[in-house]
């Protein structure tokens, strides 16, 4: 689970005490808000991330604001500390422009939520 750790720490620039790092789940193609995930992972029970394949502005306009209400009642159902949605996107693709618009019709965003969008290298050693 190093390259979780790694992910978590490096990519999303989380500043997680170590101690939460005793404990990652990963679950591939697991499901949430109607859509599969490409992971859904656990860092101790604080931090909850999703990522997820989205192929374009439609899927943004399609699937995110689901996405967003899924991670959030579970962040809080579970007590999560955090919730963080990965899209896996091409920089032109045009997943920026429509997720900037998604989030300020949003009722999920809060603090404690927060979007990342990355190429796939950037996600390829999950």
């Amino acid at each position: 689970m190093e390259n979780v750790k790694a992910f978590v720490q490096n990519t999303l620039g989380c500043g997680c005490d170590e101690s939460v790092f005793k404990h990652i789940e990963n679950e591939r193609n697991a499901e949430a808000g109607g859509v599969r995930l490409r992971n859904h992972i656990n860092v101790g029970n604080r931090l909850l991330v999703y990522v997820v394949d989205a192929e374009g502005p439609d899927f943004v306009r399609n699937h995110v604001a689901d996405l967003l209400e899924a991670g959030r009642k579970e962040r809080d159902d579970r007590n999560f500390n955090r919730f963080r949605l990965v899209l896996v996107a091409d920089e032109d693709s045009g997943v920026k422009h429509e997720m900037d618009r998604a989030l300020k019709l949003s009722k999920a965003v809060d603090e404690k939520v927060h979007v990342h969008i990355m190429d796939n290298a950037e996600v390829a050693a999950l």
